[in-house]
């Protein structure tokens, strides 16, 4: 039954010679019993990249296509949004074309953990979206429905990144103004901004618009990969939160946290996850004045978190006007 795809067994890994991948962060999955091909997907600081293909006589490709598509399913059922794949250039890169990749355009970014793959002298980086992404039209028909509060909002979520690529929803969090989210990994993560590479104090938490996510994901379960800690329903936008702005969250002896002057951009992770055009809209005119992407904030008074809560917007004085002492 060379059409039976299914997840590999231990006997099928020892009948493969790939005892080996069981302790790899991924998936192998075999077509037939006893199996006559395989595929191997890595998962890489949570995102798929598929590593090899290999399959015996496969007339018309059936069985490579069988396997990708069953892989594809799988990772969709998971969550994933794309699988990433590097194929030599040329008639390896058209067979991948046939199964539905495309190639990923020079000078897109990409994550991390991909471009030592994307790198690779003959190579190309090719992904086959497993998900529909939101549309330009589609953003640009939500942004016109947007109306959060401006003066007191609501925590909706709040997620830790204990390390790169999980995550821990959480019903209560911890703020700590040495740690930020305590047990996220912000305190462990090098930065460029610092000149010792130290984590930035002023990139402690990122906070992101709870309605923006739910809207990209398109389903509940994908609302934490955008990477944010905080999840409010609150205008985050220049004009209602100027640098420096203070969130007091959970009542006047609650967590407080200030808005800092770093921009929170987004990278190839949120393209990776919802897509170029959403990329380019949350860092467009429309977006980029909304803070669609989200900002950065640093805890200034510690206290736990939940969802829920309060968020109640302090701002900072006015600077005085040049006609004051007129």
């Amino acid at each position: 039954m060379t059409d039976h795809v299914r997840p590999a067994l231990r006997r099928d890994l020892a009948q493969l010679d790939l005892t080996h991948e069981a302790s790899r962060p991924g998936l192998v999955m075999v077509i037939g019993d006893p199996p006559v091909g395989h595929i191997r997907v890595d998962l890489l600081d949570g995102f798929a990249h598929l590593d090899s293909i290999v399959v015996g006589a496969d007339l018309g490709g059936t069985n490579t296509r069988a396997l990708v598509e069953a892989v594809c399913e799988r990772l969709s059922a998971r969550g994933l949004g794309q699988l990433t794949a590097a194929p030599y250039a040329g008639a390896e890169a058209a067979t991948y074309a046939d199964l539905g990749f495309t190639e990923i355009p020079e000078g897109e970014p990409v994550p991390r953990p991909l471009l030592g793959v994307a790198d690779q002298p003959g190579r190309v980086l090719v992904r086959r979206v497993l998900r529909a992404h939101r549309t330009a039209a589609e953003l640009d028909a939500w942004v016109a429905t947007l109306d959060a509060p401006r003066d007191v909002g609501t925590v909706k979520a709040v997620i830790r990144r204990p390390v790169p690529g999980q995550r821990e929803v959480l019903h209560v969090g911890h703020l700590d103004v040495t740690e930020g989210l305590v047990g996220d990994s912000w305190s462990t993560r090098a930065t460029r901004h610092m000149p010792d590479g130290a984590p930035d104090p002023d990139m402690q938490l990122n906070v992101m618009h709870h309605g923006l996510v739910q809207f990209l994901a398109q389903d509940p379960e994908r609302d934490e990969l955008a990477g944010d800690q905080m999840y409010v329903d609150l205008d985050l936008s220049h004009d209602n939160l100027p640098a420096w702005s203070e969130l007091h969250i959970g009542g006047p002896d609650g967590a407080v946290i200030v808005v800092t002057e770093v921009p929170h951009n987004g990278c190839g992770k949120f393209i990776a996850r919802f897509g170029k055009d959403a990329m380019t809209f949350v860092n467009g005119p429309e977006g980029k004045p909304r803070r669609l992407r989200g900002l950065c904030a640093k805890v200034v008074r510690p206290g736990t978190v939940r969802p829920g809560d309060e968020v109640v917007v302090v701002r900072p004085p006015a600077p005085p006007s040049d006609h004051a002492a007129e």
